[in-house]
This record gives structure tokens, C-alpha cells and sequence, in this order.
């Protein structure tokens, strides 16, 4: 007659949820992290244009809503933290800053950020500190959505393998309990 050992069993799903757990978050912070990449260029690349004395309009061309756009918008800041100029508007407005994040970039020289403007409108920021006499700060953004989405599919998907392996495991320590009987 077999022995049920269920230290190993517990082991076994200690591991599973480790290892599930370890996926999740690997995977969540890749999709997250990427999230910022084309905002990083765009912010780099107008902040040299700026610093360099060249005209911006190229870069200020477009005119889209926050709350339902996915596209990448930017905005110009004074050194005062008010909107210059702004690709993205919300509700008809120029998206102001909360005033932490200016300072933050400003001592830091930039900051990433995730900034919630309003309930359903989620954005990952780079604010840029840049050296010209009008504009102070170039903030790059675009909506959360898409991603988030993702996240919300990787969380499912996780906890379905996470399931299904404890299943696994609980349906083999039956089978030793079973076997065992017989």
C-alpha cells in the first residue's frame, strides 16, 4: 500500500502558485513598461527640436479627444505648469498636470507616470523638463486602454492554469487515495 505523502502535494501547489504568480507579474509589467515606449521617444525627440530652436507645428499638428483616443498626444507646458499648446484635449480643455508630477520631472528631470484625469480615462505619462524660455515641460501620453485590456486577459488566463493545475493536483492525491482503498 502506497502512502499519501500530502507535504508534497502542498509543496506542489506552493509551486504552481509561485510559478503562476511569477508569470502574471513578468508578464504585466512587460505590457505595462511598453506602454511608455513610444511616449519616450516622441518626448525626447520634441524635446531637442525645442531645445535645438526648431518649430514645433510638425509635432502639434493633430487634435484628438482623451477620453476616447488611443493615440500618443503631447502637450506644452510654461514653467508655471499651465498648458501651452496640446494635441489632446479633454472635454474641450488643454490637460493640466497635477502639480507633483511637474515638480517631480522638474527635480528629476522627468517623470513616468500613471495619470487618471477623470473616472474611465487612464494614461501613461512622460513629463520632460526642457530647457527654453516659453516652454518648461513636454508631457507625452496615451490611454491605458488597450493595455489594460491585455492585463485583464493575462489575469484570466493566469488563474484558468492556476486552476486547472491544482485540479491536477487535487485529482491526483484522489487517485493515490482511491488506489489506495482498492
Amino acid at each position: 500500500m502506497k502512502k499519501i505523502n500530502l507535504v508534497s502535494h502542498i509543496a506542489a501547489l506552493m509551486i504552481v502558485t509561485v510559478l503562476c504568480g511569477l508569470v502574471y507579474a513578468s508578464v504585466q509589467q512587460s505590457h505595462r513598461s511598453a506602454a511608455n515606449d513610444p511616449q519616450l521617444q516622441i518626448a525626447g525627440d520634441l524635446k531637442n527640436a525645442i531645445e535645438d530652436n526648431q518649430p514645433v507645428i510638425k509635432w502639434m499638428a493633430d487634435s484628438i479627444e482623451l477620453s476616447r483616443s488611443l493615440s500618443v498626444f503631447k502637450v506644452l507646458y510654461n514653467r508655471d505648469g499651465q498648458p501651452l499648446q496640446s494635441t489632446g484635449f479633454l472635454n474641450g480643455h488643454m490637460p493640466s498636470l497635477p502639480p507633483g508630477v511637474l515638480d517631480f520631472a522638474n527635480t528629476h528631470g522627468e517623470d513616468v507616470v500613471t495619470w487618471q484625469p477623470q473616472s474611465g480615462v487612464r494614461m501613461a505619462m512622460v513629463v520632460e523638463v526642457v530647457k527654453s524660455p516659453q516652454i518648461s515641460f513636454i508631457a507625452v501620453g496615451r490611454s491605458l486602454k488597450e493595455v489594460e485590456n491585455r492585463e485583464s486577459n493575462l489575469t484570466t488566463m493566469v488563474t484558468i492554469a492556476w486552476f486547472v493545475c491544482v485540479c491536477i493536483i487535487i485529482l491526483h492525491v484522489l487517485l493515490m487515495f482511491f488506489s489506495k482503498k482498492s
